[in-house]
């Protein structure tokens, strides 16, 4: 499945990618409250634009890019 995060800028994500997506795009959330696996897809993410990262002393803070259609 594609996203689009900007005007003719798509990136490629999973299903279970999309699935973390829809679970966390109501707020901001650490890194230290997931789970080891779910580090990486965030990251990930990140990678991608899709979320945008805040490094924080401990950890780090996590959104869903606002320009996500």
């Amino acid at each position: 499945m594609f996203i689009q995060i900007a005007p003719r800028v798509k990136v490629y994500v999973t299903e279970s990618q999309m699935d973390f997506i829809r679970s966390h795009s109501t707020g901001s959330f650490r890194s230290t409250d997931l789970q080891p696996e779910d580090m990486e897809i965030a990251k990930n993410l990140a990678d991608k634009a899709v979320f945008v990262r805040k490094k924080l002393d401990i950890g780090v803070q996590y959104a869903l890019n606002k320009r996500i259609k």
